[in-house]
């Protein structure tokens, strides 16, 4: 991630965090109920009750998702990246238990791995960055959120099918996107573009995940066989 790109998107969120504090606004949401529909639509697939996961949670605010998580029931061990000081700080302050970490996520380590890298409107706001420059870092973004993870990633984005344009917002034409998983990170892709709000989200899966899911040998064939 470029000086640059760090330097607008702390333009755009420090100054909502100082005027909303700990609120969803403080991160562009409008409000609880469009914000835990978001996290529904990212999460509700990947987590349950049954199966200790671990997440990673890129662009984490002041971790409402870690707020909403835990109040779901579900087993999991949470983690977050944020470039905003001051939202780190009211995060810990909030729960001490996670960890997080203020740093440029494509520079972690290649060993670093979650089993669930997730991802919840940080695609959005480019600031002053050109539409080209915002578009390539969106993707390479998307692909070390893939090198991150053991089972599967998920992030949401702005849709170009929409009623209206904010021209400070940056939009994904949606078939676009789903080519790009598909042939740059795994052709086991999950899209949903049917939830009220003018966003879609997309899972892409690690293949050896997906095998775990469908054991039967009949499927054998449509899996790469490895040695």
């Amino acid at each position: 991630m470029s000086t640059k790109i760090i330097d607008e998107q702390l333009k755009v969120y420090q100054p909502e965090f100082v005027k909303y504090g700990d609120s969803p606004k403080s991160t562009r949401q409008n409000n609880k109920e469009t914000q835990h529909l978001r996290f529904q639509m990212l999460t509700g697939h990947l987590l349950n009750d049954h199966t200790h996961n671990t997440i990673e949670d890129i662009g984490c605010g002041i971790c409402d998702l870690y707020g909403y998580l835990k109040n779901q029931n579900l087993e999991f061990t949470y983690s977050g990246t944020e470039i905003v000081e001051e939202m780190i700080l009211l995060a810990k302050e909030k729960y001490p238990e996670i960890t997080l970490k203020n740093r440029d996520i494509l520079s972690a380590s290649e060993q670093e791995k979650y089993d669930f890298v997730v991802l919840s409107g940080t695609l959005n706001m480019p600031g002053n960055i050109t539409n080209e420059e915002w578009g390539e870092f969106c993707l390479s973004l998307i692909s070390g959120m893939y090198n991150m993870c053991d089972k599967a990633i998920a992030f949401n984005f702005l849709t170009t099918h929409r009623t209206f344009t904010d021209p400070t917002l940056f939009y994904f034409n949606p078939s676009e996107l789903l080519y790009y998983c598909i042939n740059n990170l795994s052709r086991f892709v999950e899209i949903k573009h049917n939830y009220p709000l003018y966003e879609g989200t997309i899972t892409v899966y690690r293949e050896n995940y997906i095998q775990e899911q469908y054991k039967n040998p009949a499927f054998d064939k449509y899996f790469i066989k490895t040695k």
